[in-house]
C-alpha cells in the first residue's frame, strides 16, 4: 500500500495489478508465500488479519528468502572448497608418486 493512486480495474471489477502473492499463515503458525491465487478458492480464513499480522508475516517470508538465498551460497562455496580440496589432494597424491 506505498501508493495511494488507485488499480485500474477491469470491466469486470476485477483488480489489474502486475503480479500477486498471498502470504498465510498455518494453524501452526508457519508463514508461507504462495505465489498461486487460485488456492484461495479453497482457503478458510479463521478471521482478517490485522495491521501487525501483516507486517510480521511479510517480515517473515522476507526472513526465509533471505535464509534461502544465504543457504544456497553458503552450499555452493562448500562445494567450491570441497572441489579445491581435492584438486589438492591429487596433487599431493602425484607429487608423492613422483618421489618415488
Amino acid at each position: 500500500m506505498p501508493y495511494d493512486t488507485p488499480t485500474p480495474n477491469g470491466a469486470d471489477g476485477t483488480r489489474c495489478v502486475q503480479t500477486a502473492f498471498l502470504v498465510v499463515q498455518h494453524a501452526d503458525g508457519e508463514w508461507e508465500a504462495l505465489p498461486d491465487l487460485k488456492l484461495v478458492e479453497r482457503l478458510v480464513v479463521d478471521h482478517a488479519p490485522n495491521v501487525i499480522e501483516m507486517k510480521f508475516g511479510a517480515s517473515e517470508v522476507v526472513s526465509d528468502i533471505e535464509a534461502s538465498k544465504l543457504a544456497a551460497v553458503t552450499a555452493h562455496q562448500l562445494m567450491a572448497v570441497t572441489a579445491q580440496m581435492q584438486q589438492q589432494t591429487a596433487n599431493r597424491s602425484l607429487v608423492d608418486q613422483l618421489k618415488l
